[in-house]
């Protein structure tokens, strides 16, 4: 196998147990409730603290990674990750377990942006096509979180869930440390350059444009078994219907290559509006559209983040920036998703109806920002 293809394939590798570590927490939501006597609607608080956590570093770990290298700052995030995991293994109360999330989203923060500058390094004609494929790796992680880890915490308790979590993420750090080779690294610190990537108007627009969108596909997967067995829907059916949406983005990942020319914000605002109006439609609809409901919600989402991370990359000439300017993005969504995501767990309080179209009209609301500065007509030409 080419030399390049092992560095792409153990990238993918550690993406998709990355990703195990942002779902395998939904099918514990009421065993970890039961086990520390608290009200699931404050479960919300531990899903938004993960959030905050992958949020707030997204712009530390950018410029770290331009200082000592995206390899470097990539990896030290997948241990901060696995020892975050173990942390939440060993909870001895509530409050210890909303911190290991909070650890764990900061190990986020420092993989993601950093091991898409990798993947531009490794390839720079395929930018786009490789974030497809590594956000289908995403998708197919996640799809595991919710769906194969809800039988280990039925049969070996929720503590397990997080402890097998670390052993396998720590196993594909190890391979993308040994594939991914040290490299020199050559940096001069440019305040001016950090400003310029902080305050663009281009990212600032397109990471709000689609805030909406990127909180409903992290909610949604997040929130839904809960919702369907209030439903009467069975805890299988239910975990499955849970993962379907992760599950379908792994085709919305491989489809960027054919979405990623001529107006792609405008392409990508399209598939956003309809992913809301269809989730708004959820709680009225008979349980079987349920699955075609959440595979369109689940494909459209993982092509339109992957089609805005594209486009942001493409404006990046500097690929030292590139971390950070995708982290940048991403911490606008994650830090403001983030309160969505716990806005959306209280409501259920109320009835699950109202979670979904807070999401739906949430995710359409925020559209209209991408005409600002005419960036809806970006991306008329390749985005890489």
């Amino acid at each position: 196998m080419k030399k390049d293809n092992l560095e792409v394939s153990s990238i993918l590798v550690s993406r998709l147990f990355y990703s195990v570590m942002w779902f395998n927490i939904s099918p514990a939501l009421i065993a970890i409730s039961r086990t520390f006597h608290v009200n699931f609607s404050l479960m919300g608080i531990a899903l938004a603290l993960f959030l905050v956590g992958a949020g707030i570093f997204q712009i530390p770990a950018g410029i770290i990674s331009a200082r000592i290298g995206a390899r470097n700052t990539a990896i030290a995030g997948l241990y901060v990750m696995v020892a975050g995991s173990l942390l939440s293994w060993a909870a001895p109360d509530f409050p210890v377990l909303l911190a290991s999330r909070f650890i764990t989203g900061i190990g986020a923060a420092f993989f993601f942006s950093t091991a898409i500058a990798i993947l531009g390094g490794i390839s720079p004609g395929k930018t786009a096509s490789l974030i497809g494929y590594y956000n289908a790796s995403y998708n197919l992680g996640a799809t595991a979180g919710i769906i194969a880890f809800s039988p280990v915490v039925s049969y070996l308790g929720w503590r397990d869930d997080f402890l097998i979590s670390a052993i396998v993420l720590l196993s594909a750090t190890i391979f993308m440390q040994i594939e991914i080779k040290p490299m020199g690294i050559k940096f001069h610190m440019d305040g001016s350059a950090i400003r310029e990537r902080l305050l663009s108007p281009y990212i600032w627009i397109i990471g709000i444009g689609f805030l909406g969108l990127w909180a409903m596909n992290y909610s949604v997967p997040e929130y839904f078994k809960s919702f369907a067995e209030t439903v009467n829907i069975g805890t299988n059916t239910a975990s499955v219907l849970g993962g379907i949406i992760p599950l379908s983005g792994i085709a919305g990942g491989l489809l960027v290559p054919f979405f990623r020319r001529g107006r792609v914000i405008l392409k990508a605002g399209l598939f956003s509006a309809l992913a809301g109006v269809v989730i708004i439609l959820l709680p009225f609809s008979p349980h079987l559209s349920y699955w075609f409901i959440l595979i369109f919600v689940g494909l459209a989402a993982t092509l339109v983040i992957s089609l805005e991370y594209a486009v942001v990359a493409s404006f990046e000439k500097n690929r030292e920036y590139l971390a950070l300017s995708v982290g940048v993005i991403n911490s606008i969504q994650i830090g403001l998703g983030s309160l969505v995501a716990a806005i959306a767990g209280l409501l259920d309080g109320f009835a699950f109806m109202w979670t979904w179209i807070f999401l739906g009209i949430f995710a359409i609301a925020t559209i209209p920002v991408l005409s600002l500065r005419g960036i809806a007509r970006t991306g008329e030409g390749s985005t890489g």
